[in-house]
């Protein structure tokens, strides 16, 4: 029996096909004029909605979310389709910084889906819930969300949602490494992010979690390490068209020469990376990046007031 094209698609997007799981959309919605209010045309439009965030236009995603709630409204009896709206919504709202609605919406999903015994869908909620506890520095609450999806794994099946909340739980363990420069965290959080990786690429993804290793990495003081792992990552999320994490790539990357003492070059890397973060509408990159190019900037000024202080004859 063939797989519904729906199911496809989202296989391509976790494996970082964009471009693929947008011909798959395409042609299945296109095909039909896009008319109808099916549970499989649903969950096509929820992928066209990701795609269209994935690639940095949040608020048309949002947009196009609307004006096809509006042309073909769900069935009240398809709850699949009505936790995979709220998810979707929901989570664009949190990519945009307004984490009242979007909390909301996802804890209707939760209920929803809870309520239902779905709990591929429940795990898919879950995962937008915890990521955006973690942006908000809630890491304990986020860990217990990422442990919950690895629990619920083993019962679901399969190789993602093991992988997705073993790096969730590698990415709470992380910053608190950060936070405390405690290297025996950092290295434990790396041990979770290779089983994550692993998996990934197992399924054909091969970098998946180099972005966090890089960070580990950097704070156990291997520089060249880190950097090594950003700058492969850069023309895969290039040629992928994921902007928000292009931009976090490059921002760390800033890190690594900052570290260095590269000042004007992390100040580049900075700069480069708020255009980004400013053109998709991220405020939370905004900020940090922002503070980032200011601790640079501060950096540079009395790194050249310490050389003025030299005596000539020195």
């Amino acid at each position: 029996m063939k797989e519904p094209a729906h199911k496809t698609a989202l296989d391509l997007i976790r494996l970082c096909d964009y471009n693929g799981a947008s011909r798959v959309v395409d042609a299945e919605l296109d095909g039909c004029g896009e008319k109808g209010s099916s549970s499989d045309l649903w969950h096509l439009r929820f992928l066209r909605t990701d795609l269209i965030r994935l690639r940095g236009h949040t608020d048309e995603a949002l947009a196009y979310l609307a004006a096809k709630e509006t042309e073909f409204p769900l069935e009240g009896s398809d709850t699949p389709s009505l936790i995979g709206l709220k998810r979707t919504r929901g989570y664009c709202l949190g990519m945009l910084g307004k984490y009242g609605p979007s909390d909301g919406l996802l804890k209707e999903a939760e209920y929803l889906a809870r309520d239902a015994g779905l709990l591929e869908l429940l795990c898919e909620v879950w995962h937008c819930q915890a990521w955006f506890l973690y942006v908000r520095n809630e890491f304990e609450t986020s860990d217990r969300l990422f442990r919950e999806i690895l629990r619920a794994s083993e019962e679901i099946g399969g190789w993602y949602f093991r992988a997705i909340g073993l790096w969730g739980i590698g990415k709470n363990i992380m910053m608190r490494g950060h936070a405390n420069n405690d290297a025996l965290l950092l290295t434990e959080a790396l041990g979770w992010f290779e089983q994550s990786h692993d998996l990934f690429a197992a399924a054909g993804r091969r970098m998946f979690a180099y972005g966090d290793m890089a960070v580990c990495y950097l704070d156990l003081g291997d520089d060249q390490k880190s950097l090594d792992l950003l700058e492969q990552l850069l023309p895969v999320y290039a040629e992928a068209g994921w902007v928000h994490t292009y931009q976090v790539t490059i921002a760390n990357i800033g890190n690594v020469y900052r570290i260095r003492g590269d000042y004007l070059r992390a100040i580049d890397y900075y700069s480069n990376a708020i255009e980004y973060a400013r053109e998709i509408k991220d405020p939370v990159s905004v900020w940090k990046w922002t503070y980032n190019l200011k601790l640079s900037y501060k950096l540079l000024r009395e790194s050249v007031e310490r050389l003025r202080s030299i005596p000539a004859s020195m």
